[in-house]
């Protein structure tokens, strides 16, 4: 029989012992089982050569800009443009995938609100305001996870989306300091939505029951290979009107 995501629903025996989870700090500190531990650190590792290749191009065009190579230094900049949505679209689809199986669990993972002064853009720090004020009226675990992730899911693309603005903006304007500001702005907050989603991964692990793992790796891997067409298409048909 194939495993689902939900089919801890109806299990008495997973009910009794799915009491409520720890806090996000001592689930980031637990271990996880050999088969929990594999993918997670397959994932993560994906993640971190993503924001790699993105974060070295930028590194040097920061640098090229400070040596007064300027034409370089864009460059380098619209390589690390080019780059920025291999990190944030794979981001995106983890969350999407883990809130629908989210949905399932009869023990909703351990969850904390976006701390604001974690980022830096405008545009970052009032999602995490807004997540943060919403964590307080939820009432539920599972809604303050999902409400969570569903902020983390349109706020990384959108992020993508302002540095490649910037990004272009660098060849038009006289004066370009805003637009290298922003990018570095921009930078810093792909980097906590990376650290922030790593964290919720865990914590989702830790929850999700072991004959369901199966499952929900095959969709998260499916989902991961998808092409940027099709996340496209699933970022605007999630998108709120």
């Amino acid at each position: 029989m194939t495993a689902t995501v939900g089919i801890i629903v109806f299990g008495t025996k997973e009910r009794k012992s799915a009491v409520a989870r720890g806090s996000v700090r001592e689930d980031w500190s637990a271990r996880l089982p050999a088969s929990k531990k594999e993918l997670f650190d397959a994932i993560v590792r994906q993640w971190e050569n993503a924001y790699s290749i993105f974060s070295v191009a930028l590194d040097e065009a920061f640098a090229l800009r400070a040596d007064g190579k300027l034409i370089r230094a864009r460059q380098c900049a619209e390589i690390a443009s080019g780059t920025v949505g291999n990190l944030t679209e794979p981001l995106a689809a983890v969350c999407r995938m883990l809130a629908k199986a989210g949905r399932h669990l009869a023990c909703p993972p351990a969850v904390a609100p976006l701390n604001p002064a974690f980022y830096r853009g405008d545009y970052a720090r009032q999602s995490a305001q807004w997540n943060q004020l919403t964590h307080r009226i939820l009432f539920g675990s599972r809604s303050r996870f999902l409400h969570k992730l569903r902020v983390l899911e349109i706020m990384t693309p959108n992020l993508a989306d302002t540095f490649r603005r910037a990004c272009e903006a660098l060849s038009l304007e006289s004066n370009p300091r805003a637009s290298w500001d922003c990018l570095d702005e921009v930078h810093y907050d792909v980097n906590t939505c990376l650290r922030e989603t790593v964290v919720v991964f865990k914590s989702f692990l830790l929850a999700i029951p072991e004959v369901s793992l199966a499952s929900f790796e095959v969709e998260l891997n499916a989902s991961l290979t998808s092409t940027p067409l099709e996340r496209s298409e699933r970022r605007t048909s999630a998108a709120p009107r």
